[in-house]
């Protein structure tokens, strides 16, 4: 078995989701770079490896992933889910225009001081803490370069 699908497997198996080749092969084609997919976006991407896989499937294996913590989930839009294959802390920059998601990191310090600050703020104003908190940057207009 090729190193990179023995690496799916064994997320799999430490997440404890039994590997399946439909599991193996879908896991892997999901975690195989960082990308943030659309459950019909990953039903076409299987289903070019698999052609007779049924949507009920994926989307069933996808629902169990994220529940796993296989996969991450980021809803952007209302009722709009994107499956997220970094599963590492991180946060997103969202481009309107482009529908773009790109994953961004902060310094650790830096990190700290938001979320105190946001939390702080969260916290007077709702009476509710916040816990667990990503980032989510929303860029308007359209992206130049630099």
């Amino acid at each position: 078995m090729d190193q990179s699908y023995e690496r799916t497997k064994e997320i799999l198996e430490k997440a404890g989701i039994r590997p399946t080749s439909q599991r193996l092969e879908m896991a892997h084609l999901i975690l195989s770079k960082h990308q943030h997919l659309q459950a019909d976006e990953v039903f076409h991407l299987i289903n070019m490896h698999f052609p007779h896989a049924s949507r009920a499937t994926i989307f069933n294996n996808l629902k169990l992933f994220s529940e796993k913590g296989v996969i991450g989930t980021l809803e952007l839009k209302s009722g709009i889910t994107h499956f997220d294959s970094n599963t590492g802390r991180h946060h997103h920059a969202f481009n309107e225009e482009t529908g773009e998601i790109i994953d961004i990191e902060l310094e650790e310090n830096l990190e700290k001081q938001i979320f105190e600050n946001l939390s702080q703020s969260y916290q007077e104003k709702t009476g509710l803490t916040l816990t667990n908190a990503s980032l989510v940057v929303t860029l308007k207009g359209k992206p130049s370069k630099i």
